[in-house]
């Protein structure tokens, strides 16, 4: 008794569930409690079993999309279709699911693109005595443009050559201020260093972890593609980017 006491009580506490239930089970026909398990196993695979498992989003720990070849995604897109110009990372036929795949979460991502749009510009023409928002969406299609892109890069990330997803990299930040007209405090914006990114999230949405990462623009080892999703010659983002994360459209 002494050394069952010294069990730490977890351990205690599972050997006196087994001891009970090996209590309620004893005399019974185990023949009619067990059943065939055949019918749980699927009868159907997705046709996309064979491509490599990727994150989505980078980061994440979730692996429920697929790296498939760029020229492949072409025909799948149209809101995305010039923006994934390299081996993305994306949703698998799901047997289960068939409705959901790359030209439904394109078309979902250009139904938020609208709404969010409009809404920002309704703010920003809401101007009365004692309200002068901040213009970024109006009359700024570079802003514009840039919103769209990074909504690209960062629900449909860029497959490393070892099917690694990869985060967006900071010049997508960097970029997407200057395009959206912040003012510039220093050598890099607060919002795109590491501290801040860590502390509020990509963009300041608020939403932190593993997938809240900006890297630096650079090559992989073998020479063959960029480490981080989003080009440095391109425009980026947008003020309203933190309410789409939040929304985990992966």
């Amino acid at each position: 008794h002494i050394c069952d006491m010294a069990k730490p009580w977890p351990v205690a506490l599972a050997v006196g569930l087994l001891s009970a239930q090996a209590n309620v089970l004893e005399g019974w026909n185990m023949e009619s409690i067990y059943r065939d398990i055949d019918m749980y196993i699927p009868s159907m695979n997705s046709s996309d079993v064979e491509y490599p498992k990727c994150e989505v989003p980078a980061g994440s720990g979730e692996f429920t999309g697929i790296c498939i070849k760029q020229h492949r995604l072409k025909s799948m897109m149209t809101f995305c279709r010039d923006t994934v110009d390299y081996d993305a990372c994306v949703p698998p036929h799901q047997p289960l699911f068939p409705e959901w795949n790359v030209t439904t979460k394109d078309a979902l991502l250009r139904r938020l693109y609208k709404e969010q749009v409009e809404f920002r510009i309704s703010v920003e023409m809401n101007i009365t005595v004692d309200n002068a928002p901040v213009i970024r969406f109006t009359q700024n299609s570079p802003c514009l443009e840039a919103f769209r892109k990074v909504l690209c890069w960062f629900n449909f990330p860029r497959c490393s050559t070892s099917n690694v997803s990869m985060p967006l990299c900071r010049t997508a930040c960097s970029n997407y201020y200057q395009s959206c007209k912040y003012e510039k405090i220093g050598a890099e914006y607060d919002a795109c260093k590491d501290e801040v990114v860590k502390t509020k999230g990509l963009f300041e949405s608020g939403l932190t972890g593993t997938t809240d990462v900006l890297l630096d623009q650079c090559f992989l080892e073998d020479g063959t593609g960029d480490c981080c999703t989003g080009s440095s010659a391109l425009s980026l983002l947008s003020a309203m980017l933190g309410a789409l994360l939040a929304a985990h459209l992966w």
